[in-house]
């Protein structure tokens, strides 16, 4: 066979799979070129028309079998399932995991801390069986744009529904219908044994242990540990190539040593590396690397006799094969993407790999994560062999310490791994980090494409033009004419960016949710994760923004406010503007009272001040206490758009306006109180004579936002009403040739 025959079938079948599978229709001119490939350049017509509609009908027979899922009734039902106590997490006083149906559906499941359920998996590794009635749904999708999908991830592993169980009973343990799912479930238990254990650990050896030696990772560990993902070294803190070469060598070396014939070991390292795969939980960056080992065992018994490049293209095949949705997540692409690059580079330096590689890699983490920091380059060219000569001999002794309760010696090991810790945690906090927005897509493959093809032809142009591509990609988002106004989806609550231009952003409120914990509210202060934190910060770096110029909060209400002091905590803020008088609450002092130490300023403010050239204060009218009637509100017109926004207030502080001011017909009209009846007076929607109403209110909220009154007050004055409880997130664009346009986040999604 000739050489690259594979490699180019596996390309081949990876672009068909993600065109079917994933709707990526940019593949379409790849395809054709591999296709051409595969039957001008090889020349095997017959056997290359078998391999790509083998692939067709698998692909489409795994989608058919996803449909099917979809297509199931959902609600209340009686239902049957295994849960395994390696698959579930206890957290906050719930159960977060996966479960499998007894008509052998894989789901996530949700429920409430039940004490005999939560006793009875506690105290044992072993699968059982439970029955409940639970709420049967589908996963949900991402509302916001730049969040994380967990619709689309779950997809990828072949999970669509959630169900919310209400009631459980243990039935007791559940018994395998097969050899197999018995050495799966053994393998389990014992992993949920060692994680256990693990948890005992002093924290930097549990954290790394825990990570590096049994792919698990905690829910808290990048926030644990800073400085990982900026310097990109996720892909060594996650359990892949790393570890299965690990295994196979020293296998091979203990093998050797013990006598084990050459053929006998090559056989049992296959079997090691399955088990390994299965004890990590089947996740997908371990596919590549393991299926990679066993086809360099397959030619070291000369079973194959294949090169390097297509051992790879075997790998890839193998591994859409077992996880179609493979290549869809950023673990899957990170494995295959990097080892395809080596493959290039075997004659090269170590250092030599390390830099390129990350340049190769870099448009993908780009798509990903938005930024790039110099120092990364650094870090992986000392943390690699850090890794292989001090961390991985470090952890291994701590925990063979911990067992022989050698108590000096693991903390002597403890203390390495927190010096370490403390190294690439520094190493966050060094400026020079580069915000690039999410690139284009089409930049990002233009970008992929010439890297590579300057590593084969090593041609000087390609560098100079990879580099020019770079400095646009840089420049899109701070220079590009156009701007936007995000109405962020944050449920019943209230949250909105305006960005005319990169260097001039204002955000009103920053949203807020009642958290509930066991018996009490959650606090306003609690330092629990903060997820709609999280969303607001990683959509300001999506669209390259590092500050907010002036941040509004119109009124104390918690639904409003509420994120106030986490969202401080991530996003740099210049000044913060509220109603005069609010800033002499004391709950809303005792509130910024951290920021105030590090510089951050509040402003009062009253009808008639102007925040920018563009925003105008048009209510308060006089000092009040930050209620609802005090609500700050602003007109806003950049020319290509105009709007309203009015906080929470009442129809009275409407008239009050109107009365104070004769503004021109405005463009987009921010309901008030997310549609209360108390809002959007009749006489103030007839002077603004608004084309667009916005709604931002919470998906079934208790108070039925919108209401019907001021829906019908929408439809007398001909307005098309968008609802973040239906549309989720509602964007706002304009650019130098267009008025603008309006997108909803869901109907994109």
């Amino acid at each position: 066979m000739m050489s690259g025959y594979l490699l180019v079938s596996s390309l081949c079948l990876a672009a068909v799979n993600l065109i079917l599978l994933f709707q990526v229709w940019w593949l379409l001119p790849f395809l054709l070129w591999f296709l051409a490939l595969l039957y001008f350049k090889f020349s095997k017509p017959f056997l290359s028309t078998m391999i790509i509609a083998s692939g067709v009908v698998y692909f489409l027979c795994w989608q058919v079998k996803i449909n099917q899922l979809i297509e199931q009734p959902l609600g209340n039902v009686a239902i049957k399932a295994i849960i395994h106590p390696d698959d579930v997490q206890f957290k906050d006083g719930k159960v977060i995991g996966t479960a499998q149906l007894l008509s052998n559906e894989t789901v996530r499941i949700f429920f409430d801390n039940q004490d005999d359920v939560v006793h009875f998996t506690s105290n044992t590794s072993r699968a059982i069986l439970i029955q409940g009635m639970g709420e049967v749904e589908r996963i949900k999708t991402a509302r916001n744009e730049f969040s994380f999908n967990p619709r689309s991830y779950w997809r990828s592993r072949g999970i669509v529904h959630r169900v919310k169980f209400k009631k459980l009973k243990v039935l007791g343990y559940a018994k395998p219908n097969n050899f197999l799912l018995l050495i799966k479930w053994t393998v389990h238990s014992y992993h949920y044994f060692l994680t256990n254990w693990f948890e005992q650990l002093p924290t930097g050896l549990r954290d790394y242990g825990e990570t590096l030696l049994l792919g698990y990772t905690r829910p808290d560990f990048y926030s644990d540990n800073e400085g990982i993902q900026l310097l990109g070294l996720m892909n060594l803190f996650s359990i892949s190539g790393f570890q299965v070469t690990g295994i196979y060598q020293i296998w091979r070396h203990v093998a050797r040593r013990c006598g084990v014939q050459r053929e006998h070991s090559l056989i049992i390292v296959q079997v090691l590396l399955v088990i390994l795969w299965l004890f990590a939980g089947g996740v997908q960056s371990l596919v590549r690397p393991i299926l990679l080992g066993i086809s360099q065992a397959w030619r070291e018994l000369h079973w194959l006799t294949i090169d390097v490049k297509d051992a790879w293209g075997i790998s890839l095949i193998g591994g859409l094969l077992i996880e179609p949705g493979v290549l869809y997540n950023l673990g899957g692409q990170l494995s295959y993407l990097l080892t395809f690059g080596l493959l290039w580079l075997s004659d090269r330096p170590g250092w030599y790999q390390s830099i390129w590689l990350s340049f190769f890699i870099l448009p993908i983490l780009l798509w990903h994560t938005f930024s790039w920091h110099p120092i990364s380059l650094v870090a992986n060219l000392c943390i690699v062999p850090l890794f292989t000569w001090l961390v991985i001999p470090t952890i291994l002794i701590g925990i063979a310490a911990s067992c022989m309760q050698l108590t000096l010696v693991r903390d002597v090991c403890e203390m390495l791994i927190n010096g370490i810790q403390c190294c690439i945690g520094f190493g966050e906090k060094i400026p020079g980090e580069l915000l690039f927005g999410r690139p284009p897509l089409i930049m990002c493959v233009l970008i992929t494409v010439l890297t590579l093809g300057w590593l084969i032809y090593s041609k000087r142009l390609l560098a100079i033009v990879i580099c020019f591509l770079y400095l646009i990609v840089w420049w899109i988002p701070q220079g590009f004419p156009g701007g936007f106004v995000a109405f962020f989806d944050v449920g019943q609550g209230d949250a909105t960016i305006l960005r005319p231009k990169n260097n001039d952003v204002t955000m009103v409120d920053v949203g807020g949710q009642f958290q509930m914990l066991q018996n009490r509210q959650q606090n306003i202060n609690d330092s629990a994760k903060n997820y709609q934190v999280e969303e607001l910060a990683r959509f300001l770096k999506g669209h390259a923004i590092n500050r907010i110029h002036r941040l509004v909060l119109t009124h104390k209400d918690f639904d409003h406010i509420g994120n106030l002091s986490s969202f401080l905590d991530v996003v740099q803020v210049d000044n913060v503007y509220v109603p005069s008088g609010m800033e002499k609450q004391t709950t809303f002092k005792k509130l910024l009272h951290p920021h105030l130490e590090k510089g951050l300023h509040v402003m009062p403010v009253v009808v008639g001040k102007k925040l920018s050239n563009n925003i105008l204060i048009c209510h308060p009218m006089a000092e009040g206490n930050g209620e609802n009637d005090d609500s700050v509100s602003l007109y806003v017109d950049y020319g290509n758009l105009s709007l309203m926004m009015t906080g929470d207030l009442s129809k009275s502080g409407e008239q009050k306006i109107i009365e104070h001011f004769k503004f021109p017909k405005v463009d987009i009209l921010k309901f008030g109180h997310h549609g209360s009846k108390t809002s959007t007076d009749d006489k103030f929607v007839n002077q603004l004579q608004p084309d667009v109403g916005i709604v931002s209110a919470g998906v079934n909220n208790r108070y039925h936002h919108p209401n019907i009154e001021t829906l019908m007050t929408a439809k007398k004055y001909h307005l098309k009403v968008y609802n973040t409880a239906d549309k989720g997130m509602v964007k706002i664009e304009w650019g130098i040739f267009r008025k603008y346009r309006i997108k909803s986040f869901l109907q994109l999604n």
